[in-house]
């Protein structure tokens, strides 16, 4: 069948979905032993930079030869990504036939002692305003107990893939899912493991619009919480709403008051923290008027040390450098830090902490030293002109390397840092951070990856007490204070069912295997019908047989405490979608309700409208963020289908927004005075536009690349004016491309028998969730007759 789809998550392959099916059958095998010189994550095993490995080089020669302490550098793997290494292999993501047609991303996996490398797992851009050059942003994170790697990729394409061969254990869309937004900026932010969950976060949209269904389609910076082994939504926890920007700040997980905690900078401006088992907020701390992208430092004492270079929130100054005490609770304010320091333009690279100092990078790649209790500055040294990377800390010496790819190895002193080496890598930009892993120095540049290592020195050891940590015992007792309900967020297809899980958590967010005897009770508010099974901790919802386009909210409370879990439940092709009988936009559209209203002109007829202005919070200002954007309203498997739409394009008039205007002439559409927007359809991860600004009509799966399959037809859009378009995508998995048709005529006249572009994509989207496509921040556009067929 076509329009099929897989419920729950995105897509798990045959073979590994037997394979994961044989695990849930059988003990389960063993966890690896974490190897202590690994560096699993970007920032290293404790998500400080701080390496305890010795015997690293005083310096190093990028050309080579005889000396050099370059083991091995290899053009295949350079990117802007950092790498990881685990179990003897290295993890990075770069950019897939760069520079071609077929260009996409991809996980690559190299020997970590030769560079050669041993497997890749391709995967698209799509959706997406990214450009080429910013492909790769994320770091690959892996999992010592399982040896699996994860990847998030620029258009929000998320896979768990075996990190011995390379095989997809799953993958999910977190574009069409869960409405992650990918801008132009191309900002992803990087996964990291927590025990049995897998953690990534974004600025998602989401889906519902009142309290009931947690407001979720308004943007926030959230983060969402994976099940590692199968890729089920355990929990979702965001920031506050309609943030200003998107970022890629990573969250440093710490131990803090006895128990596990992540802190992190968000796009709302703010510093957080977060329980890292159940995303319960902590604390926060205002610290800027736009999205924070460093990752911040947590000492051993619970301090936290941060930094941003864009505006502060008060006065005009920007940037600064904070000290938090991360041990508070609760909405701090300007004034509850320890220390901060106004006008430290540390934005991109993120704070070392190394013997009581906080050693730092501006923007501009000044290395300011300050002393950690008191903010006093201790010392500086200018390092070049721009700065992305991060510094990494081992064997008494920092490595950096600035944006313009001035390498240096440093060595802390009393007056600051003394210089070791100065090695300019000459015509290659530098992104990623260095890291350390046995006796290696790795660090990722626009060109190579180069792999250094001290020639000379017998055996590099670790001090092993710094890397292996021994599980704290339970600290918050096995009284429940809060409880999930898992999957947190699932799509079904009526009469498919689904089985949900009650997990318990203590105040410190211990899980409590065996909580005590609370009544517990599962109740279902919309469609479908929710039945508790014997054990009393789990149930299993089954979505009605008849159920068109509807949502189940399920409820289990367990004595005091409330967990839900949100269900939707979308039928097989095919869709109409004419308005008259509706009262609303459809509850189960990602990104639906906030961004589209439904309207009624004079004549009765109801269509939907996409606004100028959206709403933002009670008693707030409406704004334009989120009138570009994108919806979606089915599974991402679905396949092989036809969208089609009817959709008036309205004027805005000298940046006046639209709504009633008088009748212009068609050449009206043409004069500098007159803004229209541009609307389109998506399907199968295709997008066809009628881009009002340009007076053209586009056909695209990557809208800012050139040499990707994309078409375009010059027209004269007449404001006013209902026009039929129509995008057909037919995926040919023999011959190995997809083959994307589309037109548009004036509705009422007859359709033509000519397709106005059509492309074949050797780089295909065999699949993806229907959807829509506009840009209203000039002027509204209507939709009506909206219809999702098979071919």
């Amino acid at each position: 069948m076509p329009t099929s789809f897989v419920p729950r998550w995105f897509r798990i392959p045959a073979a590994a979905a037997l394979a994961l099916a044989a695990a849930l059958l059988t003990p389960a095998a063993p966890a690896r032993a974490a190897d202590p010189l690994d560096w699993p994550n970007w920032r290293g095993p404790h998500y400080n930079g701080v390496s305890a490995e010795t015997g690293l080089p005083d310096e190093w020669d990028p050309d080579g030869g005889e000396g050099s302490n370059l083991l091995w550098k290899n053009p295949a793997l350079a990117g802007r990504s950092t790498p990881i290494v685990m179990g003897g292999k290295l993890y990075t993501l770069v950019r897939a036939e760069p520079g071609t047609t077929t260009e996409g991303e991809k996980v690559v996996c190299a020997n970590a002692a030769t560079g050669e490398v041993l497997w890749e797992h391709r995967f698209n851009v799509y959706l997406s305003d990214v450009p080429d050059t910013r492909v790769g942003w994320s770091s690959v994170v892996g999992d010592p107990e399982t040896g699996r790697v994860y990847a998030n990729g620029v258009s929000g394409y998320f896979c768990c893939l075996e990190g011995d061969s390379g095989d997809l254990v799953w993958e999910r869309s977190l574009h069409e899912e869960l409405g992650l937004l990918s801008t132009y900026g191309g900002r992803t932010n990087f996964p990291l493991i927590y025990k049995d969950t897998v953690i990534t976060s974004a600025v998602v949209i989401g889906w519902g619009d009142t309290p009931q269904w947690g407001l979720l389609a308004k943007p926030a910076h959230r983060f969402m919480a994976f099940d590692k082994a199968t890729g089920e939504l355990r929990w979702l926890s965001g920031t506050t709403l309609i943030p200003e920007d998107t970022t890629y700040s990573t969250p440093a997980l710490a131990r803090i008051n006895d128990q596990d905690v992540l802190v992190f900078g968000s796009g709302d401006g703010k510093v957080w923290s977060f329980k890292a088992a159940t995303g319960e907020h902590i604390w926060s701390y205002p610290l800027s008027r736009r999205g924070l992208n460093v990752s911040p430092v947590v000492g051993p004492d619970g301090m936290v040390y941060t930094g941003h270079s864009e505006e502060n929130v008060v006065g005009s100054t920007m940037g600064a450098v904070v000290a938090i005490d991360g041990k508070k609770e609760g909405e701090l304010k300007l004034g509850d830090e320890e220390w901060i320091l106004p006008q430290e333009m540390v934005g991109k690279s993120s704070p070392l902490l190394v013997d009581g100092r906080v050693y730092t990078v501006t923007d501009t790649a000044k290395m300011n030293i300050f002393d950690a209790e008191t903010g006093e500055q201790v010392g500086k040294r200018t390092l070049g002109r721009a700065m992305r990377g991060t510094p990494v800390y081992a064997d008494g010496k920092i490595y950096t390397c600035t944006n313009e790819g001035m390498f240096y190895i440093l060595k802390p002193s009393g007056r600051g840092v003394d210089v070791l080496q100065r090695e300019r890598l000459g015509g290659e930009e530098v992104n990623a951070s260095p890291i350390v892993s046995h006796g290696r120095v790795y660090l990722a540049t626009s060109e190579n990856l180069y792999c250094i290592a001290d020639k000379s020195a017998a055996d590099t050891h670790a001090d092993h007490d710094t890397h292996v940590v021994a599980e704290p015992p339970p600290a918050g007792g096995k009284a429940v204070t809060h409880i999930q309900l898992s999957p947190w967020d699932s799509l079904l297809a009526p009469g498919d069912s689904l089985k949900l899980t009650l997990r318990c958590y203590n105040e410190k967010g211990e899980l409590i295997a065996e909580p005590s005897d609370a009544e517990v009770s599962f109740s279902v508010d919309g469609s479908g019908a929710v039945t508790q099974d014997d054990s009393g901790l789990t149930a299993t919802y089954a979505a009605s047989e008849d159920a068109q386009h509807e949502c189940a909210l399920v409820t289990c409370k367990f004595g005091d405490l409330t967990a839900q879990a949100r269900v939707r439940v979308v039928p097989p092709l095919p869709w109409e979608f004419d308005f008259e009988s509706r009262r609303d936009v459809p509850l189960t559209w990602v990104g639906g309700r906030i961004r589209y209203n439904l309207r009624e002109d004079e004549s009765g007829n109801q269509y939907l409208a996409k606004p100028t202005e959206l709403p933002t919070r009670p008693g707030a200002p409406t704004t334009k963020l989120g009138t570009r954007s994108r919806m979606w309203m089915g599974s991402p498997e679905m396949s092989d289908y036809t969208v089609q739409a009817d959709i008036q394009m309205k004027v805005g008039v000298g940046g006046e927004s639209s709504g009633p205007v008088p009748e212009f002439p068609p050449e009206a559409a043409s004069s500098s005075a007159v803004k229209l927007p541009s609307a389109g359809l998506i399907n199968s991860r295709y997008t066809f536009t009628l881009f009002g600004p340009n007076n053209e009509a586009r056909l695209y799966s990557w809208c800012t690349h050139d040499r990707r399959a994309q078409a375009t037809v010059p027209m004269e859009f007449v404001p006013d004016e209902w026009y039929t378009m129509k995008l057909k995508v037919q995926p040919d998995k023999q011959s190995g491309v997809a083959h994307v048709l589309a037109k548009v005529w004036k509705r009422g006249e007859a359709e033509p028998d000519e397709w106005t572009m059509e492309v074949y994509d050797e780089a295909p989207n065999y699949s993806g969730s229907p959807g829509l496509f506009g840009d209203s921040k000039e002027a509204e556009f209507y939709v009506d007759n909206l219809s999702v067929t098979p071919n």
